[in-house]
């Protein structure tokens, strides 16, 4: 929406009062009473955005004065009450910084109020305590009362006046409900109607991100029917404020020269040549040298440090790895410290390697919940870079982000092979943990087959290496090495098993392909269903059937695949009957929504059931499900059904 040359109305909060007011962005006028008018509500975007809801310590504007005498008690213990220093809210008294809010003097409001019956008070104080006269003002500005934006349009702000004392709230129920501005049945009331008093609303609210940034006041937003949207220059204003936030309340302080000047947030965050001298961020003592030996590796490995002839970038890539697996507190320091040699890097290949290294730490382990929200603005802000190819990197980051914050970190340190495979990995996409749609939007081109390629790939596999015959296979997990190479193979687009002895590696292999995938084959639609029809056959066929196209096929070819273990001349080699392989399986294609483990464990016997079922008397045609593109022959039949139709 353009602006309008007359000004527009804007609807704020003023979480004080929890009352809405209304600012006149042309007149800087604001008011408590609705304008006839259109108004652009606001509150929204004021409540949720990251700057409205940590507000870096400025106070909301003061109530006027016959709205805090008849409904607010101010206490001693509130006026005591210290800054916690590790606070996300800026000290605004350490950093040199005094913010004066706009006052009304006692002569306007008793010219205005002669004939009032509300108490006289006295004009409210700045927050730091000083009085009106001093220095400061807001970012090194002196505001005076007579500056407010409502100034001009009071009279008598000029005159002397004398320090009245400070009447004695009363609380009063009545008062208080009738000056809401909603009434019974909703609709709005007027509140000169109900007090004498002319109501003087809070001053308009200042736009510190402009103010901040010498940036011209954004009045345009752009809304729409589900939500409105800030410009993009003010959302990354704001975002970028929020990680100054987070800077401020987890950061060390780091101070340089001679007098030991503090360097500033900005300048902590920006990419620099030189060492650091402590961490980036508040860690234990103990992890101090852990912290500045990862940041000299991670210039290391992005060619910003010279490095010596007895190392080599995939060892230190493994050093910085198992440093955030074996220590929880090194992994948002390592996180910061890759942004902080991203942001403003002068280097094209500097840049480029740091996000090969941000692509190998976010599927090894996840942030805090206190920085996730803060370093997936930061790679957000990349996804329209597309100098050195940083927009398909950060996309990448992205995705990976959310789901190792679902997964959790992983247990060891990536093989040199993973890691390679993982800095290429945004160029070159792999099976494993997509969807898959997409793995068969990627594999298009082999119109031949129906399911993805790695399914019957691993299934002959074992049946090639004598799986049949090989006691606890797929229970027995395989070795964990081979089934690391033979991943990184596929991944590679190299299917080939050549090398591989063991068939419990490629057993082990399809398990995890199935339990990486974002959704289970047997999708969660339906899988109460499942376990309320663990024991019915025919409805469980039923339910297989109905799944998609690509996940009824492979559900139904693993199953065939299984039933080829529970012969009991196989079942003799192997020890695993139709129980065992249920036990196994189950977890694999169903997935239970629930995060109590009491419910998981429950359903546990159910989802078992549920699969040992379809194994018993479930009959398909496995090379059908791969290959055929009739979907009709496709579907799971009973055995009896099976023998009556041929």
């Amino acid at each position: 929406k353009p602006p309008n040359p007359n000004g527009d109305w804007w609807e704020l909060w003023d979480d004080k009062n929890q009352l809405p007011y209304y600012y006149h962005t042309e007149f800087n006028l604001t008011q408590w009473n609705k304008p006839d008018e259109d108004v652009v509500s606001l509150v929204k975007i004021q409540q949720s955005s990251p700057g409205a809801q940590k507000r870096f310590s400025l106070k909301e504007p003061p109530p006027p004065p016959w709205l805090s005498a008849a409904t607010t008690t101010i206490s001693s213990n509130q006026k005591n009450t210290k800054r916690n220093s590790r606070s996300f809210d800026l000290e605004l008294q350490k950093s040199g910084i005094k913010v004066w809010l706009p006052q009304r003097s006692l002569s306007e409001e008793n010219h205005n109020t002669s004939d009032a019956t509300t108490p006289t008070t006295t004009a409210p104080t700045s927050p730091t305590g000083s009085n009106s006269n001093s220095s400061g003002g807001l970012f090194g500005k002196r505001i005076t009362p007579t500056q407010s934006a409502f100034a001009n349009f009071t009279r008598g702000a000029g005159k002397k006046t004398t320090q009245q004392p400070i009447s004695t709230p009363v609380n009063n129920p009545e008062a208080k409900a009738s000056m809401h501005p909603l009434n019974d049945n909703g609709s709005m009331v007027d509140s000169a109607s109900v007090l004498t008093a002319p109501p003087v609303a809070p001053p308009a609210p200042p736009n510190l991100l402009a103010q901040i940034n010498n940036q011209p006041t954004k009045t345009n937003f752009h809304c729409n029917s589900e939500r409105m949207i800030l410009p993009s220059s003010l959302q990354y204003d704001i975002s970028q404020f929020a990680i100054d936030g987070f800077a401020q309340k987890y950061f060390a302080t780091h101070k340089k020269g001679l007098f030991r000047r503090r360097v500033p947030m900005r300048e902590m965050l920006e990419w620099t040549k030189d060492s650091i001298n402590k961490p980036l961020m508040m860690l234990n003592k103990d992890l101090h040298k852990d912290a500045l030996r990862c940041f000299r590796m991670i210039q290391m490995v992005m060619g910003d440090r010279h490095r010596p002839r007895n190392s080599n970038d995939i060892e230190d890539l493994q050093s910085i790895l198992s440093c955030g697996i074996t220590k929880g507190q090194m992994r948002d320091e390592i996180y910061v410290q890759i942004c902080k040699q991203l942001n403003n890097n002068p280097r094209g290949t500097s840049i480029k390697k740091g996000w090969e290294i941000l692509c190998t730490v976010c599927i090894t382990f996840p942030p805090s919940k206190n920085l996730e929200s803060y370093l997936t603005q930061f790679v957000q802000q990349h996804h329209q870079v597309t100098e050195n190819e940083v927009n398909v990197m950060s996309q990448h980051v992205s995705i990976k982000l959310k789901r190792i914050c679902i997964r959790g970190a992983k247990g060891k340190v990536l093989t040199a092979a993973e890691i390679e495979r993982a800095k290429v990995a945004p160029f070159k996409p792999s099976v494993f943990g997509e969807s898959l749609g997409y793995i068969m939007e990627m594999e298009k081109q082999d119109e031949s087959l129906q399911i993805p390629k790695i399914v019957p790939f691993l299934a002959d596999a074992v049946i090639r290496l004598n799986g049949q015959q090989t006691e606890g296979i797929f229970r027995v997990p395989g070795d964990a090495d081979d089934v690391t190479e033979l991943r990184v193979r596929i991944e590679n687009g190299n299917y080939d098993a050549t090398g591989i002895t063991d068939p419990n590696v490629p057993a082990s292999l399809l398990k995890y392909w199935i339990r990486d995938l974002p959704e289970p084959p047997i999708t969660g639609e339906f899988y109460d269903d499942c376990i309320a029809c663990s024991e019915d056959i025919d409805k469980a066929i039923e339910i297989i059937n109905k799944l998609p196209d690509v996940n009824r096929r492979i559900v139904l070819y693993i199953l065939s695949f299984l039933q080829e273990f529970i012969d009991p001349d196989v079942i003799k080699h192997t020890l695993m009957n139709v129980h065992n392989l249920a036990m196994v399986y189950a977890p694999n294609l169903l997935r239970c929504p629930s995060e109590k483990l009491t419910t998981v464990l429950e359903n546990s016997k159910y989802e078992q059931a549920f699969l040992r079922s379809l194994l018993l008397q479930l009959n398909v045609d496995k090379d059908a499900c791969a290959y055929d593109t009739n979907s009709e022959k496709t579907i799971g039949l009973k055995k009896e059904e099976e023998n009556s139709m041929i």
